[in-house]
């Protein structure tokens, strides 16, 4: 974690925080779009002062991360979020206030690109919950991620298929899902356990997933 002391910049450039959070257990059956409320009720009662939007109909200053299925756990999901002032421990309060499944794991003050530019890439695992998947699951997924979207890396092992993916608005969780039923290997949802681990900016260079903080 990282941030700036107690700045106030007089409504110009409002500190922008970006958190890397975990979204687990019965949160993640919480809709994606309702998450805003959620961060922002939590930081209201934590006494933090948000940065509103203009307009007609002014709202917090934010911006979510790739959307995430409903029933998938993220283990470092990111957003990000402006503050009239922050300081390095609010984190901690913010924390405090946020309902159990969801978890701030890092801060950080940032500049540069917007969330949206740099979140170009994400590691999925994907395992049966009934039976154990086999290599056919990985070739129909992998197949899968490239016709949908972009497929950087696969591995597999024990049973679970793992995937890092790109073209994020297209490439999800219900493309996966949907590619093991339409090719008998499962019947939905409830035979599939999908868990998102990051998602970064992918480097070719290195064949890696850099973290956004």
């Amino acid at each position: 974690m990282a941030g700036r002391e107690s700045r106030i910049r007089n409504g110009a450039d409002m500190p922008r925080i970006r958190i890397i959070f975990e979204k687990k257990e019965w949160i993640t059956f919480v809709n994606h779009m309702d998450l805003p409320l959620i961060f922002s009720r939590a930081a209201r009662r934590a006494g933090l002062s948000q940065e509103f939007t203009q307009g007609f109909s002014p709202h917090p200053h934010m911006s979510l991360g790739p959307a995430l299925a409903i029933g998938v756990t993220g283990l470092a999901e990111p957003a990000e979020f402006w503050f009239n002032q922050w300081k390095e421990e609010n984190y901690v309060l913010w924390n405090s206030k946020l309902p159990q499944g969801l978890k701030i794991l890092k801060c950080a003050e940032v500049d540069g690109p917007a969330l949206a530019k740099s979140t170009t890439a994400a590691v999925y695992s994907i395992s049966g919950t009934k039976s154990e998947l086999g290599s056919d699951a990985e070739n129909v997924l992998k197949d899968a991620a490239a016709k949908a979207g972009q497929l950087f890396d696969s591995a597999f092992d024990c049973g679970t298929v793992v995937l890092t993916v790109g073209e994020l608005n297209r490439c999800g969780a219900g493309c996966l899902v949907n590619a093991l039923k339409d090719s008998g290997i499962c019947s939905g949802w409830p035979d599939v356990d999908i868990v998102r681990r990051s998602v970064g900016t992918w480097d070719t260079a290195s064949g890696k997933v850099l973290p956004l903080i």
